[in-house]
Order: structure tokens, then sequence, then C-alpha cells
């Protein structure tokens, strides 16, 4: 499993309005080029469990199925590569300091017979430091609109 975590300045509100404004992504962070639902009628904020999301992360394009959506977690699970590797993505956005800032977690949970090829100490070492950089760059956005 890979996991990163920052604590930032602003309510967790603010914080899921960021992470879920896609439209804006360029101005503010790199990583992630595309997130946008399959189903054109829906927006990113209105997915449900089941609902499929195109993603290009990192180069890597892919269609995943969102397994959760509120308040506190929005979570996809990618799709095999190979039968060998996939991954469970998840934003957690946790309230902290009575509702006045944010704990943001990202992880990602490997699994499949190569997943143990991902820990951080292997090939999942630039995955986390792409994270770190995606955690700053979320703090630093949702701090300056707050």
């Amino acid at each position: 499993m890979i996991e990163t975590h920052i604590e930032i300045a602003a309510s967790p509100a603010i914080v899921r309005d960021v992470l879920l404004d896609f439209s804006k992504y360029s101005e503010w962070q790199s990583f992630i080029k595309l997130l946008e639902p399959e189903d054109s009628s829906k927006t990113l904020q209105s997915m449900e469990p089941g609902d499929k999301i195109k993603c290009d992360v990192d180069g890597m394009k892919f269609t995943a199925e969102i397994k959760e959506n509120s308040d506190r977690l929005f979570q996809w699970q990618g799709p095999p590569v190979f039968g060998l590797i996939a991954g469970l993505h998840s934003f957690h956005i946790e309230p902290a300091n009575n509702g006045a800032s944010t704990v943001f977690k990202q992880t990602e949970q490997f699994t499949g017979p190569i997943s143990f090829l991902m820990s951080p100490s292997l090939l999942g070492k630039k995955i986390l430091g792409q994270f770190h950089q995606y955690n700053k760059d979320l703090k630093a956005r949702a701090e300056s609109l707050n």
C-alpha cells in the first residue's frame, strides 16, 4: 500500500470542491491529466458507486469504477492489468480542528500476483513522490481559496 497525508488549512468542503473540480486541475497540478465520468450527463460530484470514470494518471489511461463518493471519501477501482495487478485509489477527506482544517490522505492499495513490486521501496517509490507532490499542490490550491 502507498499512503500519504497532509494537513490543509481549509475546511473539508473546500478541499472536496477543489478535488472534484477537474476542469481546473491544469491550473494547480500536473499528475492527473483526466478524470471524466464515462456518462457525460454526470459530474465528478454526482458519480455513484458502479459509475465509470475515464482516467489519465501520469500517462496511464484507463477506465475505473467508482467505489465510493461521499463527503469523506472519493474512491475508484482501477482495472486489472494483464491479470497481474490492480489498484484501489482513495482520496480521504477528514475534518480536523473542529472542521476548520482537513487531513487529506491519498492511498493506493494494489492487489494481484505482482502487487509486491509496488511497495514504496520498489516501483512504488515514484508513485509515492507523485502523491506527495499532488497533496502539496492540493494544499496550496485549497488554502488559496480559504
